[in-house]
């Protein structure tokens, strides 16, 4: 590739104040400096790229910093007013400026809603500090705004470490390559202009920028950002390689198989960014939830105070009342408790290798009761071992198995291939006249004598007459007699049983798995593994069907599959699960992608789903639960407001400290409880 082709370069290196003020950033990102939950607190947060070093992110700090340094001087000054009780004056100039520097940025927010047309939860902690002064309450009004500031901050910081997970995704993308030209030098240009089949050379300790082949060179990759495993890999020529991958210390040259955007770690970032934004149930609750709940709380407390005051003639009481009922009514542990705990899975998922494309397939995941799998590919490897030989004449075990490797050795079927490598080592000179009969088997001369290798079908070619044998083993036949056969089983996937032991044992009622092959095959897997109910012989619109047979008998189905035939099921099933991203058909088509193909790792991901939607529910609840106390018993008079603080900023803390059990590998109680 000559150098001319390439119109310009483009350095991406990420450097300090790399972010300029239109929210770009140099390195090639785009990045959105707000929180995704409902109730906009207008903060910013810190740039996705990775590259540490954004002004956005120091200023966010210094602005963070003053926030708190401005709140200790008001939190001093409501102490100071304790004592000026006897100079009336002083303790109302005190009280106003602790109101005044606690609450003058909710001002501003209060501003921009309005420009916005919007209500929130803002508007009525200025709501209630404006009653509270109203009345002369102004320790109260300094208390709340306080509160409801320090609770904002670590809300802030709590969505903002949630998320970390989750942008470090970006990071795993490096948007240049050194390009190999014509006369053998390199030039740095932008990935996205590399074509397929260019060379690229990758430096010690770089990342790989697009997916490839190994033309020249020997080093090691670090995948674990891809896979989630640690374990590295050896490079050398021939080796794919994907994106994202760390290479080791020794450069190598790489052929391109793909284009930028369609690459491995192109793919997982687009998928991480898109999962955000498809909500489950519970979100487009919540999202209907504070649409409709702040204007109707605002009424009910207006009416409260005027039709109270009215009544009694006690205006403050009643005014009072409604200040408690309006900040114990704020909708923050609400609001922000649920979108925490799904970023918080999502997240968590991702640093194991398991991508989920949005919360919607986690609440799916999570409630379903049968779990469907393909067989070839997904329960086993797709490769076959020998499982039994059996002699029907004097010709030991090991004689048949090395006539029959003979036969096969110049074939590339799966099953020819498992033979040979089990037999011992076969010398080429004594093989001739080698033939292959299409789905029936292989022949060839040995030794001046001609084996036959293969089923029923090859035997009838050969006019042999078939003996009473199970159909799926391969019949060994030398100088025109069967002398044994060979039983072959699909070798299975390492963790296989243990995966589905733990599902059943976390509340998987229904393991089923559907599959082309034959019922031998098929009933010998479902038996090793313990499976409640198998289809075989089955065509790609087949297995369709009887996934929705299954959906309709048993509810929420998760269906895991590998290849390009799964595609149609995958995109079918509530939830469905790609073995890998190698076959982009089936990873475009799958809610839930398992990068590592480790079917191991299903199990954790379903125990980790279980969790989210579990703690996300109980956040809920508890939430609702507090704050109907409070509320019945602020408008009864009973509660201070100090208590109402507690029911917004106190209970927001406890389920974002809850959401963190999240990312934990086990906690017993989040894994057993049923609040689904």
């Amino acid at each position: 590739m000559s150098e001319h082709e390439f119109e310009h370069e483009r350095e991406h290196e990420c450097e300090h104040n790399c972010c300029e003020h239109d929210g770009h950033c140099e390195c090639g990102h785009e990045h959105e400096h707000h929180h995704e939950h409902e109730h906009e607190h207008g903060h910013s947060h810190g740039c996705a790229c990775g590259c540490g070093g954004c002004a956005h992110d120091n200023e966010e700090e210094e602005e963070t910093k003053l926030s708190l340094t401005l709140l200790g001087v008001s939190a001093v000054l409501v102490v100071v007013g304790l004592f000026l009780k006897s100079i009336p004056i002083a303790q109302t100039i005190v009280g106003i400026v602790a109101v005044v520097l606690a609450a003058y940025p909710l001002v501003f927010k209060v501003y921009g809603d309005i420009k916005a047309r919007r209500f929130t939860e803002i508007e009525l902690m200025i709501i209630s500090v404006v009653a509270a002064c109203c009345i002369g309450e102004l320790r109260d009004a300094a208390l709340v705004a306080i509160l409801y500031r320090i609770g904002e901050i670590i809300e802030d910081r709590a969505v903002e470490n949630s998320r970390k997970a989750i942008d470090s995704v970006a990071k795993i993308q490096q948007d240049y390559a050194h390009l190999v030209l014509d006369d053998g030098t390199t030039r740095k240009v932008d990935a996205e202009d590399v074509p397929v089949g260019a060379k690229i050379n990758v430096l010690p300790y770089e990342r790989f920028p697009i997916d490839g082949v190994v033309e020249s060179g020997i080093s090691t990759a670090d995948a674990s950002a891809i896979t989630g495993e640690s374990l590295p890999i050896t490079l050398g020529k021939g080796v794919e390689v994907k994106s994202g991958m760390v290479n080791g210390k020794d450069s190598v040259t790489v052929v391109t198989t793909e284009l930028f955007g369609n690459s491995t770690a192109s793919r997982i970032v687009r998928m991480v960014e898109d999962a955000t934004e498809k909500k489950g149930n519970v979100q487009k609750f919540i999202t209907r939830f504070a649409k409709y709940y702040t204007p109707i709380v605002v009424i009910i407390a207006v009416a409260l105070a005027v039709i109270g005051s009215i009544a009694t003639k006690d205006v403050a009481s009643w005014v009072k009342r409604a200040l408690v009922f309006l900040v114990a009514s704020c909708p923050c542990a609400i609001v922000i408790s649920i979108p925490l705990g799904f970023y918080t899975g999502i997240g968590a998922a991702a640093k194991d290798g398991i991508i989920v494309k949005g919360s919607i397939f986690i609440e799916a995941f999570a409630k379903a009761k049968a779990f469907v799998f393909d067989k070839t590919g997904t329960l086993t490897t797709g490769n076959f071992e020998v499982s039994k030989i059996t002699s029907m004449s004097n010709f030991t075990e090991e004689q048949i198995l090395t006539l029959a490797a003979a036969a096969e050795y110049y074939s590339s079927h799966p099953i020819a291939k498992s033979i040979v490598g089990t037999a011992p080592q076969i010398d080429e000179k004594y093989l001739s006249d080698f033939r292959e009969v299409a789905g029936g088997g292989t022949s060839v001369v040995f030794d001046g004598k001609r084996i036959l290798c293969g089923g029923r079908r090859l035997l009838e070619t050969e006019g042999i007459e078939t003996p009473d044998y199970t159909d799926g083993d391969v019949c060994v036949v030398f100088d025109g007699k069967i002398i044994g056969t060979i039983t072959l089983r699909s070798a299975l996937r390492n963790g296989v049983e243990d995966m589905v032991e733990h599902l059943r044992d976390q509340g998987v009622e229904h393991i089923i798995m559907l599959t082309g092959d034959n019922e031998t095959a098929s009933d010998e897997v479902a038996k090793a593994i313990n499976l409640d109910e198998y289809y075989c012989n089955l065509l790609p619109e087949e297995k369709l069907s009887h996934l929705e047979e299954i959906k309709n008998e048993y509810g929420k189905v998760v269906y895991v599959g590998d290849g390009i035939n799964d595609a149609p099921v995958l995109a079918s099933a509530d939830a469905g699960v790609a073995m890998g991203l190698g076959t982009q058909a089936a990873s475009e088509a799958a809610d839930v992608i398992l990068t590592n193909d480790r079917l191991d790792k299903l199990a954790p991901a379903h125990r980790l789903f279980k969790r989210t939607i579990n703690i996300v529910h109980f956040n809920l609840i508890f939430a609702i639960v507090i704050k109907m106390i409070v509320l019945i018993l602020g408008a009864a008079g009973y509660a201070p407001v100090w208590l109402a603080v507690f029911a917004d900023v106190g209970v927001c803390v406890i389920c974002i400290l809850i959401s963190t059990f999240i990312g934990k590998a086990k906690n017993s109680f989040f894994d057993t409880i049923h609040l689904r």
